[in-house]
């Protein structure tokens, strides 16, 4: 039994890592907002939105205002 097969959000986390290393958009949160040890990680993204069961992406949901 792997690591993530006991522990399901060590799974989140390290896919959450994954794309936020990939991903262009992404900036950390404040410190205090952030969720996982790894820095770069959707989970600690400064555009990540929680809902009831997991986290939306909102970075490309930006608005712009003069």
């Amino acid at each position: 039994m792997t690591g993530s097969e006991r522990d399901p959000f060590l799974s989140l986390s390290l896919k959450a890592a994954e794309q936020a290393s990939r991903c262009g958009s992404f900036r950390p949160d404040v410190e205090e907002e952030w969720v996982t040890d790894e820095p770069v990680s959707c989970l600690n993204c400064y555009f990540r939105r929680w809902t009831s069961d997991s986290y939306h992406c909102m970075a490309s949901k930006i608005e712009i205002t003069s």
